[in-house]
């Protein structure tokens, strides 16, 4: 009795686990692009409700679909075989065309979709349509997509872009991308164990109905159980009549009956590819996910099945595909480089190379043999790379001239260096913006109550949909061999959460090789980010507000004449993320210490014409200026070793202004009201 109690409170937990698993990371990627998904979903209904003549009828009533298959690996099984790579092809084949006899033979229709692994590259060469690259991007994140992209891509409107992985964070299976989406996240990732039906497959993903699954979101499907069960079966869920409703996805192979809201009232269809059953279940996909699938190739992926296309990438039926020889191919992590910088080279070649012979003119080593090496170059000037491949049937070489241009490090400015956002013009102070997408990004805010003074940095993660997106305050350049004593950099920092499942992130990116590579300095997300309490609403900072303090010591970096920092945020749908007292030097002159504000005393204020300034010690070569609210310098003034000083503010007009005191051990702001 005991022995069945305990098999069935396993079964019970095993099942609860797996309740919990996203195998697929669509509904993630659906929230991050829910902008460009909407519009794409647009196009696609559009296209449905017109009741156009389907293209497909004219063209000869089949889609060829061109694939590239990145494996994208760090030396292990995941760099997984030729054959396994074909058999995944086999089953989207069997699956999309209804194949009889294959497992792909099920309840449903033939989609009229086929694919083809590429036989030439963009660029015309002679392909087998698999790409090997060796790189740590083999540990894969999702936000890592564009990193992908930037590493290996080919035109995402002439093929279908899929990469295999050693590892996705959160046990995910894959995800891929919906039409209309970025460009630089087009595509389908997969882990290798389930790719194919061979290999490094594990049940109970070992099938290959993982990637037909995942395609079936490149062409504009949803989950089964998108929206659970909803109330009008056409209009809600999946957005697909002939699929019953699905409350939440299954796993398994169940028989089940989750929605009652269907007619006739049928049981769920766990056969079909787009629900998270085992790869055994699945079998099928709808008249009505067949049609929607064909919108999608007739609107937002026109271009990659037109017969031009099928031609050029080698994908028709007359094209006999040679032997092909290696591609050499590579790339560089930096190109403009500061002297006696490493470069790390990674291979991209095509076709099986055997061997390689790399040359590196100015560089150390001038020569190499690795599939990926690193190159230090100790010589100013341009210098070209060329490498050349070898496999059975020849070599090929490729030599990209000018291709590494060496400079010197300039010298960045001195610090202390000190930023209160006080200034009307954004960003200040020699700070720029890195806005990749051009979206939502850093901002100057005067509405949130400040740490200190009237002025901070902000950015609104609550409505910025970009999710995975990051934007940077890059600051000036930093020459920290003058600066005696320890340097840190310290500031302020205010943020909230719009959702308990969550939240955004914010780094510290520091540079010591003329921003070739960033070691990250510090980090916080989501209870150790957070200041203010989760809402929905715009965070806003008052005077209850607790704004953390960031310290960070950098005397590991005191050597180095060009220090480049970067202060990083990352949206995940969360709040607005406030940003002020900024500052890098001693810690003694830090204007954020709460310790300071003791050491001086201003007064009286509000004031009409006279202002004091008491100091607890001697002001060394000080420099005191008033701030009006625009952040406009509109009084200045230097002392130097004296503990009090007074200013005639008479000529004023009445308002609010900061008095803001900066030495060489001081930086220190207070608000003041002129009467």
């Amino acid at each position: 009795m005991k022995k069945i109690l305990f098999t069935v409170i396993y079964l019970f937990c095993v099942l609860v686990n797996m309740a919990q698993t996203e195998l697929c990371s669509f509904d993630n990627y659906k929230r991050i692009n829910s902008i460009s998904v909407q519009q794409s979903e647009q196009t696609i209904s559009s296209y449905l409700q017109q009741s156009i003549l389907r293209t497909h009828l004219v063209h000869g009533g089949i889609f060829k679909i061109p694939v590239v298959v990145h494996v994208i690996h760090d030396g292990g099984v995941e760099n997984i075989s030729d054959a396994q790579i074909q058999s995944q092809i086999d089953v989207l084949n069997e699956d999309y065309r209804k194949i009889f006899g294959s497992n792909g033979f099920g309840n449903g229709v033939d989609t009229e979709i086929e694919f083809c692994l590429a036989k030439r590259n963009p660029d015309g060469d002679c392909t087998n349509g698999i790409v090997r690259i060796k790189s740590p991007l083999a540990y894969h994140d999702s936000y890592e997509r564009p990193m992908l992209s930037a590493l290996s891509s080919w035109d995402p409107t002439r093929y279908l872009n899929i990469y295999v992985v050693k590892t996705m964070a959160g046990g995910v299976l894959g995800y891929a991308s919906f039409p209309g989406g970025p460009p630089n996240q087009d595509g389908v990732v997969m882990v290798h164990n389930a790719f194919g039906t061979m290999g490094t497959v594990t049940p109970p993903y070992n099938q290959g109905r993982t990637c037909s699954h995942e395609s079936g979101h490149w062409f504009g499907l949803y989950h089964t159980f998108n929206g659970g069960c909803g109330v009008d079966t056409c209009a809600d869920g999946d957005l697909v009549c002939d699929t019953p409703p699905v409350v939440n996805p299954n796993f398994n192979c169940p028989v089940i009956n989750s929605c009652n809201n269907d007619m006739p009232d049928v049981n769920d269809q766990v056969e079909n590819y787009m629900d998270y059953t085992n790869d055994a279940c699945k079998s099928m996909f709808t008249a009505g996910q067949r049609d929607r699938m064909q919108a999608t190739l007739n609107t937002l992926r026109m271009g990659i099945w037109q017969p031009s296309n099928i031609t050029a990438t080698g994908c028709d039926s007359g094209f006999v595909s040679p032997p092909c020889n290696v591609v050499a191919d590579f790339i560089a992590n930096g190109t403009q480089i500061c002297i006696n910088n490493t470069v790390l080279f990674t291979n991209k070649t095509l076709n099986n190379a055997t061997s390689f012979q790399w040359s590196f003119p100015g560089g150390t080593p001038a020569t190499d043999t690795l599939l990926n090496p690193s190159v230090t170059y100790n010589t100013l000037g341009t210098f070209d790379v060329t490498l050349i491949a070898t496999g059975a049937l020849g070599t090929d070489t490729l030599t990209l001239p000018n291709y590494i241009t060496v400079t010197p490090p300039q010298a960045g400015q001195a610090i202390p260096y000190d930023e209160t956002f006080e200034q009307f013009a954004f960003p200040p102070n020699g700070i720029v913006i890195d806005n990749p997408d051009n979206g939502i990004t850093w901002e100057r805010d005067t509405i949130a109550i400040m740490f200190n003074g009237f002025a901070s940095a902000k950015i609104n993660n609550l409505i910025n949909t970009n999710y995975g997106q990051s934007d940077a305050l890059i600051l000036p350049d930093y020459d920290f061999t003058s600066f005696t004593g320890t340097p840190y950099i310290t500031f302020r920092w205010a943020y909230a959460k719009s959702d308990v499942n969550y939240s955004d992130e914010m780094l510290v990116l520091l540079s010591t090789n003329c921003g070739l590579t960033y070691t990250q300095i510090f980090y916080r997300t989501g209870a150790s980010l957070a200041t203010g309490a989760t809402q929905t609403t715009p965070y806003i900072p008052d005077s209850t507000t607790v704004w953390k303090k960031a310290k960070v010591n950098l005397n590991a970096y005191a050597s180095f004449i060009n220090v480049k920092i970067k202060i990083v945020n990352v949206t995940d749908g969360g709040n607005n993320l406030y940003v002020d007292s900024l500052h890098i030097g001693s810690i003694l002159s830090s204007g954020i210490e709460e310790e300071s504000k003791d050491e001086f005393h201003i007064f009286p204020n509000p004031a009409s014409d006279i202002i004091t300034i008491q100091s607890n010690f001697d002001l060394k070569n000080a420099e005191i200026k008033i701030i009006n609210v625009l952040g406009e310098v509109v009084f200045s003034q230097n002392i130097n070793k004296t503990k009090t000083a007074t200013l005639n503010v008479e000529e004023l007009k009445s308002g609010i202004y900061f008095i803001q005191l900066k030495s060489e051990n001081i930086f220190y702001t207070q608000k003041i009201i002129k009467q």
